[in-house]
């Protein structure tokens, strides 16, 4: 891969299915996993000096795109079993239920590309 593909959530179509504002045009194929962050990265500041040191994207989930058009791409939650984030598979919103982590996707939360290849991860969390 050659530089990131980075977007943003443009739409939540359902609990499990939303819109990113990159389709085709930008190079998006379907299969493509992004990871969802938060709104703003946090700022880490030296306390010694004041300078930034950098910023700390907090992740919240991760979807795989089923569906490109040429300026947007759906994508379902994704769940992969290899990985500590996904062996809870959460919906976008859940009822609260003790000891239940809430994910909440909001428009506007930014998406990066965490694997270009189409065919090497399962999809277990996929949903129509």
């Amino acid at each position: 891969m050659s530089g990131t593909l980075i977007g943003q959530v443009a739409l939540i179509e359902d609990d499990y299915t939303l819109v990113i504002n990159r389709g085709a045009d930008a190079g998006v194929v379907a299969g493509m996993v992004f990871a969802v962050y938060s709104g703003a990265p946090q700022v880490i500041t030296d306390p010694e000096s004041g300078r930034e040191l950098g910023r700390l994207n907090r992740e919240k989930l991760r979807v795989r795109v089923f569906d490109v058009a040429p300026l947007f791409a759906r994508a379902h939650t994704f769940v992969d079993t290899g990985d500590l984030h996904g062996l809870l598979e959460l919906p976008f919103f859940e009822q609260p239920h003790e000891d239940v982590v809430t994910v909440t996707v909001d428009v506007g939360d930014g998406v990066e590309l965490v694997s270009a290849q189409s065919g090497t991860q399962r999809a277990t969390g996929t949903h129509e």
